[in-house]
This record gives C-alpha cells, sequence and structure tokens, in this order.
C-alpha cells in the first residue's frame, strides 16, 4: 500500500518546500515588478492628461486675447480670464506676464497687478512650455502649474502661468493604489494556490518513487511505483518497477539454491557416512582427491563470493537511491524551467529541444548508475590485468552518494600507475566490504569530523593499499576474531559476519595477497599488501586456520 501524502506530509519534504517558495517567489516577483513598473506610467499619464488641458487653454487664452495682447488692452485680457476661471472650477489662478514686467494676476472674482513676479514662478518662464506639479506657497496646496510663452508674430510678448487643482488627480492616484492593492491581493491567493498544486505535481511521483526505493532497500521486494501518467517519470518508475521484478527473481532463485546447497550437504553427509569404509582407499589416492577438493572448495568459495554480494544487494538499492536523488532535482529544475518560459511567453522548439535533451541525459545517468550496480556483481571467470586506482575509483563511485549523505569524507591518495594480476571485480568487492564496515563504524561512533581514507603506494619489494578511518579503531577483545567466518558485532539482521572472511579468502588464497588490520591514533586501519616478486614471503596459509575454507 502507498503511503498517502497529504498536505502537512508533503509540506515537510524539503524539495517540496523549495519548488514551492521557487514558484511563489517567483510569480510574487512577477507581480511586484508589474506594480512598479505601471505605477508610475499611471501617473505619468494622469499628468500628461492636466498637460494637454493646459495647453488647449493657455492656446485658447493666447488666440482670444491675441489683439488685446498686442493694444494693451488688459481690461479684455482680465474679463476673458475671470470668464475662463468662473467656467472651470478646477483653476485656481491665470497669470499673466508681460516683457515689460507687467504682471496680471486673475482669480475668482478677482483680479490684481503685482508689482512682481513670486519668484517661485520665474523660473518658469522658458522660451518652451513647462509644466509641473509645485507646492504653492500663496494658497497653500499643491496644484498644477503650467506655463506657456506667448509669442506674436515672431515676438515674444510674454508668458501665461495656469494654477490646476489637483483634486480629480489625487482621486485618481487613490483609485490606482487601490485597484493595485486588491490585484496583489488576489494574485497573492492565485500564486499560492498555483504554486502549490504545481510542486505537488511535480514531486508527488518523485516520493512514491523514494518512499518504494526505501521499502526495496528494506528487503521488501513485493512493492511497486505507481503508474498515473504518461511522461519521463513515468518511464523511470517503469523501469524501477521492472528492476524490483528482477531483484524479486533474483531473491527466489537464491533462495531456491539455498535449499539445494542444504540439500546437498544432507546428501554429502550421508554419502560420507557410507564411504567411512573407503578411508583407506582414499588414502591411497590423497594427492588427487586433494586436487578435486581444492577445485570444489575454490567454486564453492566463488559461491560463497557470489551469495555474499546477494546478501549486500538491500544497501545497494539504498545506495542507488543516494546516487538518484541530485539527477531527480536537477530533472525537477527542468520542468521548473519549461514553466516558466511557458508563463513568460518564451517556450519555442529551440528551449523545447535543449530541455529535452537535458532530460534525456539525466535519465541517462541514472539509467548508467543501474549498469554500475549491476556489473559489480557479475563475478570474474578468469584473471585479467588491472589498474588499482581504477577499480577504487568504480567502488567508491557506487559509494560516493551514501557516504556524502551520512557526511563522511572520502580522500584519497592513490598511485594511478599500480597494476595487478587477478579478479577485479572480487577485488572490488573487497574495497566494498571495508568501506562499508568503515561507514557503519562511523555512523555508529559519530566522531565529529567522520573521514575516511584510502591511499597506494609501491615500496622495494611490494604495492600497498590502505584503507583508514577514524571511528576510534577496533576493541580489543574483537580485532582478532573480525576475519573468522560468520563473526560479526552488528546488531541481529544487520551483518551475515561473511564479508571480512571473504575478503580475506579472496586476497589472501585468490590473488597471493595479504590482508591485515590494526589500531592507529585516529581508528582502524585495513592494509592490502602484494609482493612484486613471484614467491610471497608470507606465512603458510595452512598456519592460518581462519583462511581455510572449511570441508562440507
Amino acid at each position: 500500500m502507498q503511503r498517502t501524502h497529504n498536505f502537512t506530509s508533503t509540506f515537510r519534504k524539503k524539495i517540496f518546500r523549495q519548488i514551492f517558495f521557487s514558484f511563489l517567489l517567483s510569480l510574487l516577483f512577477l507581480i511586484v515588478f508589474y506594480a512598479l513598473a505601471t505605477f508610475p506610467m499611471q501617473k505619468n499619464s494622469l499628468i500628461e492628461v492636466m498637460h494637454s488641458e493646459a495647453k488647449t487653454l493657455a492656446n485658447s487664452i493666447s488666440l482670444v486675447c491675441e489683439d488685446a495682447m498686442v493694444n494693451d488692452d488688459d481690461s479684455f485680457i482680465v474679463e476673458h480670464n475671470l470668464a475662463v476661471i468662473a467656467k472651470n472650477p478646477k483653476i485656481y489662478n491665470i497669470t499673466v506676464t508681460k516683457r515689460d514686467g507687467t504682471v496680471i494676476k486673475t482669480q475668482k472674482e478677482k483680479w490684481e497687478l503685482l508689482e512682481q513676479l513670486p519668484s517661485q514662478l520665474t523660473q518658469f518662464q522658458k522660451r518652451h512650455e513647462v509644466y509641473k506639479i509645485i507646492d504653492e506657497k500663496q494658497i497653500g496646496k499643491k496644484v498644477f502649474h503650467y506655463t506657456m510663452p506667448v509669442v506674436i508674430s515672431g515676438i515674444d510678448w510674454g508668458w501665461i502661468h495656469i494654477d490646476f487643482s489637483l483634486a480629480q488627480y489625487n482621486r485618481n492616484i487613490k483609485t490606482m493604489y487601490l485597484f493595485l492593492l486588491s490585484l496583489t491581493l488576489s494574485s497573492v491567493v492565485i500564486i499560492l494556490a498555483v504554486s502549490y498544486l504545481l510542486a505537488r505535481y511535480i514531486l508527488i511521483p518523485l516520493l512514491e518513487l523514494t518512499d518504494t526505493a526505501k521499502k526495496v532497500a528494506k528487503g521488501n521486494l513485493n512493492v511497486t511505483v505507481p503508474i498515473r501518467r504518461d511522461d519521463e517519470i513515468a518511464d523511470l518508475a517503469r523501469d524501477f518497477n521492472i528492476m524490483i521484478k528482477n531483484l524479486a527473481h533474483s531473491k527466489e532463485k537464491l533462495r531456491r539454491s539455498h535449499d539445494e546447497l542444504e540439500k546437498r550437504v544432507e546428501e554429502r553427509t550421508r554419502a560420507l557416512a557410507e564411504k567411512s569404509q573407503e578411508l583407506e582407499e582414499l588414502n591411497r589416492n590423497l594427492d588427487k582427491r586433494v586436487r578435486e577438493e581444492s577445485e570444489k572448495s575454490r567454486k564453492n568459495e566463488q559461491l560463497l563470493i557470489q551469495q555474499s554480494r546477494q546478501a549486500a544487494m538491500g544497501e545497494m538499492i539504498g545506495n542507488i537511491a543516494h546516487q538518484w536523488r541530485q539527477p531527480l532535482n536537477a530533472l525537477g529544475l527542468v520542468l521548473q524551467n519549461i514553466y516558466f518560459s511557458y508563463q513568460m511567453d518564451e517556450l519555442d522548439d529551440e528551449f523545447m529541444e535543449k530541455s529535452i535533451d537535458k532530460g534525456k541525459k539525466l535519465t541517462a545517468t541514472m539509467s548508467k548508475t543501474i549498469d554500475d550496480f549491476r556489473n559489480f556483481f557479475k563475478p570474474n571467470k578468469i584473471k585479467e590485468h588491472f589498474m588499482i586506482s581504477n577499480i577504487v575509483h568504480n567502488t567508491i563511485d557506487l559509494v560516493d552518494a551514501s557516504f556524502r549523505n551520512h557526511t563522511i569524507s572520502l580522500e584519497t591518495e592513490l598511485d594511478e600507475t599500480l597494476e595487478l594480476e587477478g579478479y577485479p571485480s572480487e577485488f572490488s568487492q573487497v574495497v566494498l566490504n571495508i568501506l562499508s564496515n568503515a561507514k557503519d563504524a562511523l555512523i555508529q561512533k559519530d566522531p565529529p569530523d567522520k573521514r575516511v581514507r584510502i591511499k597506494s603506494y609501491k615500496t622495494d619489494d611490494e604495492i600497498v593499499l590502505e584503507i583508514s578511518d577514524n571511528a576510534g579503531g577496533i576493541p580489543k577483545n574483537v580485532i582478532e576474531r573480525i576475519f573468522d567466518p560468520y563473526f560479526t558485532t552488528k546488531e541481529e539482521g544487520k551483518g551475515t559476519g561473511i564479508g571480512l572472511y571473504m575478503s580475506k579468502t579472496i586476497i589472501e588464497q585468490n590473488m597471493n595477497g595479504r590482508l591485515e588490520v590494526h589500531n592507529d591514533a585516529e581508528g582502524a586501519r585495513f592494509t592490502i599488501r602484494f609482493a612484486l616478486h613471484e614467491e610471497m614471503q608470507y606465512a603458510d596459509i595452512e598456519d592460518n586456520p581462519s583462511l581455510k575454507v572449511k570441508d562440507e
């Protein structure tokens, strides 16, 4: 049964909050930008309306009073301006100034001759029209002031000053403020809903995929990822379901192999009892029998190696989940960019093609992760030459995401020229077993700076690979037994006890090397050594019972 992702559980997801707030803040930014860009334009538009009205009125006064201006008929100018103010209540006053310094100021139902024009208005008397909102000191109000030069027959005669009321302008500004505020509030509500729905639409399939991956990592192979859509995420879910099905099939085959092995053990036990009488004959053919049993032992050892890999499969699935997290985040960003381009009306064929290519590359990366883990479980049949650094780097790629998830740093100091002959897949399993034990120890001890260091180098007579951690070391009462088969210090169900045993068997029996461990100042240090000459200067394996593969 799949988990129900309600609002509370969904909002707790960090990736959901990132997508949600990215949408929300982006859309809010567009609304604020629209308001900030629109408001000045609206104000300028209202000012231009007053400018047009003032210009028309000034031109009308100039045209009607042209003869009076030429003949210095000030009384006609006054009467006309009084009539204009009476018809237009928005006008506070009309001031006419001549080149000779005469100033005629007309207000509602009165007029007067001024000795000089107020200094506040003198700055507006230019050879072109001037208009501006000013603070009229004489009436104690802000007004829209318009000044136009009067030119008669090419001669500068004077200027016309008109002061307009800003009451209508202020009402329009207030209405515009209220409109923008209501638009912003309604947009915020809509943006919240849209951001939530979009983030949920993108995230829910990924959360379901993650939930299923966690269950598979815990060993539950009876689950599948629900497929409710037809896109790249649905293709990913189908591939993941196929992988789960294949894992379940492999697990069933392993179970049958185990049952068959137990049956063979029982048959072998009975056969040994029946053949006890043939002991003398077997002793006479001891050399031949030893070779036959050695070959069987090697085959059984290979089977045990493969079984130990299958036992680690649950942890590998968890590593796949860690490896997929970054490309899944990037895939979410690709979808987000497509949506933003669509909102901005910039979604074209070129952008869509680039986005699809990027999405294909991300899914190809995830597919490669599956191939890397699949190749890890392929057993080697023959010996081959391989570079130690390549095997170490490939193994690190398998666990890198898991280590980063637990804030464990991996430091490498590798000689890229060192080469060995052996089984690279088995050697990779040895490195992986040691890294996994180091990770578990660091998680359990939890030092402030969790660190694993891998170093390879060559001395005069051997090639050395060292893997060390800073988890505090292995207890003295345990360190002598960690290579014993089926010995483990982990909780029940979290360790099989064959990882380090098989690692020592692989290095010392299959690859003629030596695996040892000791504690240093910070923690445990595992050392793998390979002699450069053909004759290994190591103790005879027969002197170390822990390395023998026990007879069935």
